[in-house]
């Protein structure tokens, strides 16, 4: 008995000598049909190619592997997959005309046959199939050789687009970008369509509500086989689908700005997608499609409206009647949106000034509001008509006006809205003490404008799809000189960033700076004023202020204060003493004077008078307070003297008159050392109690 059953097993495993002995034991390998296995490995390649690597272990399941020793195949296999769907994808071949059955163990696939490729699969014990090792995987090496070299033989096509250089390549870039979830790819699926016959202003617009269109026709019309549209990037155009309502068809479309020509589902395929998407919306999804993309707004209100509103479909004057009741809705629902905003943002802004405790500009807080509600109700008007389904001529009209005025009242408000903040920015730096503050307002809301008009003037550009980079392209020599021109800008930016950083002097400061002497008023992004003695007004470019030298009185701790009084010569010297003291008393006292540092003395001999110098200093925060304390210290020093009964000099001349008589000279010395040591005896007794020796 058991030599019996020995002898049936072998004479089974001879039977089944190209099927893996592995793949017996796991059913979950293989497909059920040689029709499914190319299908579902090209497939699951497919999503592999656009980053779902993940899966790959599906295409692996397909493959006969049995002969790789185990150890190399786990590194092996994902090549082999990567080989093999290179070879199938150079091909053009209907899934359909593939076996469901075989009656053979290995059955050779009629793909690439021409070339000498063999393509084979393999049944396994378990009744499914994979992709056959001793035909196909072990030669993938030679096959893939021949790919390539028949590729290189090809004559480079420099008039097809890179990436839309087939039909096959343009379908599933169409198909990726449409799975891709809440739509985050819905420009890449417009720009699979040929828009020309659209304004660039609404391309956009008409392109999300035609890619989501031809989405749901090719879902309820069948499932899109790649490997079965032409991937060679010359050819005729691929009819996808003929209907009465219309047709869908990939075709070269040549770009009007170039000389390249690009694969894309033609004009009359998108001026057809209205009726074909009614002709198919309610029909049902065909197996195998994931329905992964949202239907825009805009369709599905165009789709309630015909099912609960059939009545309001028939045309007045261009537009179907639900569409002109739509416009007048969007219109008043706008005024009152934008009413209800500036009565928000109004309190807003209150409640802003309030809690920080500034003093709102009434001017600017209305001047900020005014475009504001401009733009509010122009942008909901924008919205509300892209959801209407206007047709291409109107919405053209409609749109284009009313992204105009948006995006103009959009840039004004944002200039305006840095006006508001500059009041917040002065308001807040005026209640401290740090002048730093009153510098730094001014500056950021000079350079927030400039970034506005910057912003302002890019994203209207992009609302009418203007290409920015081709205009300074194409500028030339303009676009030369206009850089050359921005360097003295870019240099007072640099200037104003320099100002900021190293802090050379503050708002209200007295400055010399070249020839300009006077107190700095503001500070902007291009340059700088100083606000003269003389009530003139100097501006300086920030670049200057680099490498300039600046002299800033207003960085000073102390003001010098030096002057001279002249007393008469008459003044006998105990006065002078007595009236020097009672100045140093005088700046001892003085609540501004520098105590540590001073000067009183007897200075000069004049002509007329006998010099007083007075060398001091006063701590003050301007100007003008300097003043106010020399006025005061002068009049304290005046009062003083009048006390003390010292007489100012003024230049004053004496003649005296006398006959030429003998001079009479007591004590005269008999000779010169005896003067000299007079001279050292009257100096002893002079300075004796004036506190030179101590």
């Amino acid at each position: 008995m058991k030599k019996l059953l020995l002898s049936v097993l072998t004479v089974f495993f001879i039977a089944n000598l190209c099927v893996p002995a592995w793949a017996a034991s796991n059913t979950g390998l293989g497909a059920e049909t040689p029709r499914d296995t190319v299908r579902i490995f090209i497939n699951v390649m497919i999503d592999v190619q656009s980053g779902k690597t993940d899966e790959i272990q599906k295409a692996i399941n397909l493959l006969d592997l049995e002969k790789i020793p185990e150890a190399e195949r786990s590194v092996l296999a994902p090549n082999i997959a990567l080989g093999l769907y290179k070879v199938l994808n150079s091909f053009t071949f209907r899934i359909d005309s593939l076996p469901v059955d075989a009656k053979s163990k290995v059955l050779v696939l009629p793909i690439g046959k021409s070339k000498g490729i063999e393509i084979a699969v393999c049944r396994l014990i378990t009744g499914k199939w994979q992709f056959d090792y001793d035909k196909t995987i072990k030669n993938l090496k030679s096959y893939i050789d021949i790919i390539d070299k028949a590729a290189e033989s090809k004559t480079e096509d420099t008039t097809i687009d890179s990436i839309f250089f087939s039909p096959r390549e343009t379908m599933r870039l169409f198909l990726e970008a449409m799975k891709a979830k809440k739509n985050s790819r819905i420009n890449e699926a417009v720009a699979t369509l040929d828009l020309s016959m659209f304004e660039k202003a609404v391309r956009l617009e008409i392109g999300k509500e035609r890619a989501a269109m031809l989405k749901a026709v090719l879902d309820r019309y069948k499932y899109i086989e790649l490997i079965e549209l032409p991937n060679e990037s010359q050819g005729a155009p691929v009819i996808l689908l003929t209907h009465s309502a219309g047709r869908i068809v990939l075709e070269k479309v040549k770009n009007p700005e170039s000389t390249i020509e690009a694969w894309k589902f033609s004009a009359q395929t998108i001026r057809d997608l209205p009726a074909l998407y009614d002709a198919f919306k309610d029909q049902d999804v065909v197996d195998g499609v994931v329905v992964s993309s949202e239907v825009p707004l805009s369709v599905s209100i165009r789709d309630y409206m015909r099912k609960n509103f059939p009545g309001l479909m028939s045309k007045s004057v261009i537009l179907e009647n639900w569409q002109w009741l739509g416009i007048f809705c969007v219109a008043f629902l706008g005024l009152a949106f934008g009413k209800v905003l500036i009565k928000l943002l109004n309190n807003a802004i209150n409640l802003l000034f309030k809690r920080e405790k500034v003093l709102i500009d009434i001017e600017a807080q209305n001047k900020f509001l005014t475009p504001i509600s401009v733009c509010s109700v122009t942008f909901f008007w924008w919205v509300g008509l892209t959801l209407l389904g206007l047709p291409p001529e109107i919405r053209l009209v409609l749109l284009v006006s009313v992204k105009v005025v948006s995006a103009g009242a959009a840039v004004w408000a944002g200039y305006r809205l840095v006006d508001v903040i500059g009041n917040l920015l002065m308001g807040k730096a005026a209640k401290t003490e740090n002048k730093y503050d009153d510098l730094l307002a001014p500056l950021i809301t000079r350079a927030l404008k400039a970034m506005v008009v910057v912003f302002g003037l890019v994203f209207i550009a992009d609302i009418f799809a203007i290409d920015i980079d081709k205009i300074l392209a194409g500028l030339g020599l303009g676009g030369l000189a206009f850089a050359l021109a921005a360097k003295d800008t870019i240099s007072n930016l640099f200037g104003s960033l320099t100002i900021l950083l190293d802090r050379p002097f503050q708002i209200g400061d007295w400055v010399t700076i070249g020839k300009a002497d006077g107190t700095v008023e503001s500070v902007g992004v291009r340059s700088t004023r100083i606000r003269t003695f003389y009530d003139s007004v100097i501006t300086i470019p920030n670049s200057e202020l680099i490498n300039a030298q600046i002299d800033n009185y207003g960085a000073r701790n102390y003001r010098r204060i030096t002057s001279t009084i002249g007393i008469a010569y008459n003044t006998p010297p105990e006065k002078i003493d007595s009236f020097c003291e009672g100045i140093r008393e005088i700046i001892r006292r003085h609540p501004h004077t520098r105590k540590d540092y001073f000067i009183i003395n007897l200075n000069a001999f004049n002509e007329s008078s006998l010099g007083i110098m007075i060398y001091c200093f006063v701590k003050t925060p301007d100007w003008v307070r300097e003043l106010e304390a020399k006025h005061r210290l002068y009049s304290d020093i005046i009062k003083l003297a009048s006390r003390l009964k010292v007489e100012f000099a003024f230049p004053t001349r004496s003649v005296f008159m006398q006959e030429a008589q003998p001079l009479k000279h007591d004590n005269v010395p008999l000779n010169e050392e005896e003067a000299m040591e007079l001279g050292r005896k009257l100096a002893a007794e002079i300075t004796a109690n004036n506190g030179l020796n101590k």
